[in-house]
């Protein structure tokens, strides 16, 4: 069977693709087949017998339920990701299921991380990253806020473990249809996830024994959290976990609640050369129907190179969907984010450069030029987060990161605190005045010992 309907932007594969990742588990008989992380798509007028071939495979997911596909109805296709051998693989193959050569979309495009150090205790509750401090002042705890929503790689298991952030819920769309049983494992094994979720609801514990605290504080430290993951390394498919969950968010979120999306690919040329375009256009749709259903959704613009002096938010994915506002403006929307090098210039510093003329206060200067059509700015650059743990001792770290991964969660911190934002204006940008930097209340930032910076 062939599929006219998707030859524009499908690669029908004869045999098995070999660059599709390849799962080993430590459990499994070196013996036994391994298995490959796949995604099979067909029109949803087949879907029936699509199901049926999917039940005769008799594959079971880590929950324990049988492996289905699941419905994509704005963009016309049932879809089930998994794990699988050669054998099924080509069983599919075999019956007209093809998968996709979607666009992929990456965690960390053209910025990054470089000082991962032990996440340490200390003696009291004063490390506010300057980040926070810029947009919040020292964060108290808070109860009231709205649930937000981090489709990424995953939580931490550790920093759960240790009470550094509220989690309500974990969903695994490394399958279909996404596992959302309370036993559902969603662990980290890139770090990226749990960065972005420290920086929205990132908290403080205190050792009962020694009275120490532990933890980097977030935007709205104690907010509940959803953890959807869909990225088990830095870099995926849109066709398979990402759309799974947007899919899942799309049928489980609630009015009032926020969506983080930090992650996303400049897909202008590739688009244009793949013949994706109408494709995308389709995502846009379900990102326009989450949004209607009075959901905020927060997306990363895209990180735009030193040397990139037009790097425009229209031409990532899916931050081109910015700026979407629902019939409901103020209670459903999509805004994207740049990053901002937001620096507390203390009174009789000379500075020289954009900042020259600040003294007491907080300079903001777009990152790289910035992304610019951007809705907001947020701090983004060198921001201090947490970072997953180590795989055998479990020795809690923190890292240092930059880029719109990072400001886009700020802003989704913020929306959960469901108050009037102010803003700032950016000092430099080749638009003047575009990206202005949203904040709360502003704090003075005291970074004496860069490591645990106070917030005073």
């Amino acid at each position: 069977m062939k599929l006219a309907w998707l030859v524009t932007f499908l690669i029908i594969y004869q045999i098995a693709v070999l660059s599709a990742p390849t799962i080993v588990y430590a459990d499994e008989p070196p013996d036994q087949p391994q298995l490959t992380q796949r995604t099979f798509i067909t029109p949803l007028a087949d879907k029936e017998r699509f199901g049926s071939v999917i039940a005769s495979l008799n594959k079971i997911n880590p929950s324990g339920e049988a492996l289905q596909a699941v419905d994509m109805p704005d963009l016309g296709f049932s879809l089930v990701t998994g794990s699988f051998t050669d054998e099924e693989a080509n069983k599919l193959l075999s019956e007209g299921y093809q998968e996709p050569d979607s666009l992929e979309v990456s965690l960390f495009a053209d910025g990054g991380c470089g000082a991962r150090s032990r996440l340490a205790l200390v003696a009291d509750d004063k490390l506010v990253p300057p980040s926070v401090c810029r947009v919040v002042g020292s964060p108290s705890l808070v109860t009231n806020g709205s649930t937000v929503w981090i489709i990424d790689s995953g939580v931490d298991d550790d920093v759960v473990t240790n009470k550094l952030l509220t989690i309500s819920g974990r969903i695994n769309c490394m399958v279909t249809p996404c596992d959302d049983t309370v036993s559902s494992s969603v662990p980290d094994h890139q770090g990226h996830g749990t960065m972005v979720a420290g920086i929205i609801g990132g908290m403080r514990a205190q050792n009962v024994t020694t009275g120490q605290y532990l933890g980097i504080v977030g935007v709205s430290p104690g907010v509940p959290l959803k953890i959807v993951k869909a990225f088990e390394g830095e870099k995926s498919k849109i066709i398979g976990p990402p759309l799974a969950a947007l899919q899942y968010v799309s049928n489980h979120a609630s009015a009032g609640e926020i969506l983080n999306i930090s992650w996303g690919a400049q897909f202008m040329e590739t688009a244009r050369k793949g013949g994706q375009l109408d494709l995308l256009g389709q995502m846009d749709k379900l990102l326009f129907e989450i949004a209607n259903k009075k959901v905020r959704i927060v997306i990363a613009a895209g990180n735009a190179r030193e040397d990139d002096e037009a790097s425009w938010v229209q031409s990532f994915f899916p931050a081109n969907a910015s700026e979407y506002f629902s019939p409901y403006p103020t209670q459903g929307f999509i805004q994207s984010v740049s990053a901002s090098d937001s620096t507390y210039i203390p009174t009789g510093t000379i500075v020289i450069g954009p900042c020259s003329t600040v003294s007491g206060d907080w300079c903001d200067v777009l990152w790289n030029g910035g992304a610019f059509g951007a809705a907001m700015s947020e701090p983004g650059v060198d921001v201090q987060v947490l970072w997953r743990s180590t795989d055998n001792n479990h020795k809690l770290r923190q890292n240092i990161c930059s880029g719109t991964s990072l400001a886009a969660p700020v802003l989704a911190g913020l929306l959960a605190r469901n108050t009037s934002l102010q803003k700032a204006q950016i000092k430099t940008g080749v638009i003047p005045n575009a990206d202005q930097l949203g904040y709360w209340t502003a704090g003075k930032a005291d970074v004496s010992d860069p490591d645990y910076p106070k917030c005073n």
